[in-house]
């Protein structure tokens, strides 16, 4: 892509990733020898959310713009708003019934269930299949394209999703 902006996004939102341990999987080897890793992020904690997109095109508009950011603010900020300050949660957690039904009885927590387990990863992919779906709402995939998502848990980690 000749020119690319991208936009970037704060907010603050709980999670875990029920799916978590540490003692297995993709990694597990390069601790060996160490003593047994607590699996961390199982536990309910949260982030302050960096979320960065970056849309690219080889033509400008009439206005000489990949885009407006005040369109791309607009393609995200409801998403945005709605995550904010909740708990993200996907539905195959074992605790999304219990913790769903506290949130009904006593208000005081705000849900946003996912069809996955909530990592840093796979929401970066959830944000970049929303702005790709807003996109192609308004006919614009032929022109932009969403080149990356990068979404920072913390000052130190980050995830990143390019499409095909």
């Amino acid at each position: 892509m000749r020119w690319r902006i991208s936009k970037t996004f704060r907010f603050e939102a709980g999670h875990r990733v029920w799916k978590q341990n540490l003692a297995c999987g993709r990694g597990a080897g390069l601790t060996l020898g160490k003593e047994s890793p607590l699996n961390k992020c199982v536990n309910l904690h949260g982030h302050s959310y960096v979320l960065e997109v970056t849309l690219g095109s080889n033509v400008l508009s009439e206005q000489d713009m990949v885009m407006d950011f005040y369109h791309l603010k607009n393609a995200l900020s409801g998403l945005i708003e709605e995550m904010d300050h909740s708990f993200i949660i996907d539905v195959q957690d074992p605790m999304f019934g219990e913790l769903r039904d506290v949130a009904e009885k006593y208000g005081a927590v705000k849900i946003f269930p996912v069809p996955f387990c909530p990592t840093a990863e796979a929401l970066a992919k959830f944000f970049y299949d929303h702005l790709v779906e807003k996109l192609s709402e308004v006919g614009l995939l032929d022109d932009v394209k969403v080149l990356k998502v990068t979404l920072w848990e913390t000052a130190t980690s980050k995830a990143e999703y390019w499409g095909e």
